[in-house]
């Protein structure tokens, strides 16, 4: 496992989707600040992996940004790609079609929503199935 994080870790004020003066709303509003600098975007042992999870939270119906800077850093080539996302109202949407035309190849799969409120169990289940 190996989680994507942003540089400048997220506060719950930044995540104040109601507060126009938030981070995540300012980086909404202007393209050019979402560019997320990440602690590493290097996974250890990246090449042993053939089939990766990528995992991320719906922002405004696309991907947390933070993963597009994760996205563009990693060669997926030879990869198989099973996206998921959680999100409380929105759809997977485009989200990681998106994603995957940011990516240095691999084989993108359908991605899957999870509610905010999902069990382990379930998402357990759901990853079972795909392999």
């Amino acid at each position: 496992m190996f989680a994507i994080e942003p540089a400048e870790a997220y506060t719950s004020d930044d995540l104040n989707y109601n507060d126009a003066d938030s981070r995540v709303s300012r980086e909404h509003d202007d393209e050019r600040l979402r560019d997320v600098k990440l602690k590493t975007t290097e996974v250890p042992d990246w090449d042993r992996y053939t089939t990766v999870y990528i995992g991320y939270p719906i922002w405004w119906g696309v991907a947390a940004w933070p993963m597009n800077t994760f996205v563009r850093a990693n060669d997926f080539s030879g990869r198989t790609v099973i996206p998921f996302c959680t999100s409380a109202s929105s759809p997977l949407g485009s989200s990681a079609s998106e994603l995957a035309k940011l990516a240095n190849g691999g084989d993108w799969k359908d991605g899957q929503r999870f509610s905010s409120s999902e069990s382990a169990q379930n998402v357990e289940a759901w990853v079972r199935q795909q392999s």
